[in-house]
């Protein structure tokens, strides 16, 4: 009795730690869809990935694309993306941390708000954090 105890509980552990990672995985995948239909130019694709918030907001694909161009156009063909540590917040929203160095090799740390929704992840905002400059 006390071994299947053991095993339910190793069990439940695992379920437990298990899908936190899965969740991370499928938000990074989520991110790195919508930076690939970014970088080929498929702007519809890309609104795919929003939020319906998100999506209701902006209304359409072109008023999505303005935006972007306008306030994040490090995210439109960037060189690279690596995603930084995650970090939960509750079971339907977690923040997502990114670095993207865009085409002149600038780097930008933005922050990827997350919402689970019945379709999967979608990115319910992203903010452009502040880095510090340097001092001498």
């Amino acid at each position: 009795m006390r071994t299947l105890a053991a095993i339910l509980t190793a069990l439940s552990l695992t379920l437990t730690f298990a899908l936190p990672a899965q969740a991370s995985q499928d938000i990074r995948d989520t991110i790195g869809a919508q930076m690939e239909d970014l970088r080929q130019g498929d702007f519809a694709s890309a609104f795919d990935h929003a939020s319906p918030g998100i999506r209701n907001y902006f209304g359409s694909v072109e008023n999505f694309e303005t935006m972007l161009r306008g306030g994040y156009p490090m995210v439109i063909g960037p060189r690279e993306y690596f995603f930084l540590a995650d970090r939960p917040e509750t079971e339907r929203r977690q923040v997502q941390p990114v670095q993207v160095e865009d085409q002149g090799g600038r780097l930008f740390t933005l922050e990827y708000f997350m919402l689970r929704t019945e379709a999967g992840w979608k990115i319910d905002a992203v903010r452009l954090m502040d880095v510090a400059k340097p001092s001498v």
